[in-house]
């Protein structure tokens, strides 16, 4: 499978990457040029038919635009995306008054990332998936944060930008499936745990390998959840939304 991993360079990107060089897949990786690429620039050495770095910024149309048409001509096709880049600036435990002191241009970079970054790149990668045979897949990697459900109201700005990339996924979801001729393409929204990453090691409950198998599991059809509203774990699961 041709697999395109946004934010590669680490953490839970990092480790689909690795696990899709293991099961002989094509990555197509992308980073950020301001964040460390050492990492992920060694495993595209050690495998060079099967690793392509890519630089992308998801926030914006310009880059996706250029990176996909590197893709394109490379590739021709996108058997999976896996819209993985996302921030979290926020802190459990910065619990004071949310209304009154949160940080609104920390809440516009927020949901420019976790939100809109996702739009923009389907809107520039979605022909490449059309284009793939078989069952291809997108995977919008949201948080159990996206939830509505009553209680915690910490990490405001980072709840509200992965509700609205559930938001998102859902429309596109039913877009998809009004359509006739992509009724074949998967797309699910999915809480990846709460891994040992440099974003989430603040709660972390697992490793992101064990993340990544479940995503894999998802992304090979091993596991296949048929639910109107996808919103699942890596294990395939429903979330409560």
């Amino acid at each position: 499978m041709i697999i395109l991993v946004t934010g590669a360079n680490r953490g839970l990107g990092y480790e689909l990457v690795k696990m899709g060089v293991e099961q002989g897949d094509t990555m197509i990786a992308t980073y950020l040029a301001t964040q460390d690429t050492g990492a992920l620039f060694a495993l595209a050495k050690a495998h060079p038919q099967q690793v392509f770095p890519l630089e992308l910024d998801v926030t914006s149309e310009d880059s996706a635009g250029k990176a996909a048409n590197i893709v394109k001509e490379k590739f021709h096709q996108v058997d999976c995306v896996v819209n993985n880049a996302g921030v979290l600036f926020e802190s459990k435990y910065d619990l004071d008054d949310p209304i009154v002191n949160l940080d609104l241009n920390m809440l516009r970079k927020t949901v420019e990332v976790n939100t809109f970054g996702p739009a923009i790149v389907l809107k520039y990668f979605m022909p490449l998936v059309y284009a793939a045979k078989g069952s291809p897949c997108v995977i919008n990697v949201t948080s159990e944060a996206g939830h509505l459900r009553t209680g915690f109201y910490g990490c405001l700005a980072y709840g509200v930008s992965k509700h609205g990339a559930n938001m998102y996924t859902q429309k596109i979801v039913n877009y998809l499936r009004a359509v006739p001729e992509h009724r074949n393409i998967r797309v699910f929204m999915l809480h990846p745990g709460r891994m040992n990453t440099v974003m989430g090691k603040e709660n972390k409950q697992i490793e992101p390998t064990e993340s990544a198998q479940g995503i894999f599991d998802i992304i090979k059809g091993k596991v296949d959840p048929k639910l109107d509203i996808p919103f699942i774990n890596y294990k395939g699961e429903q979330m409560p939304y």
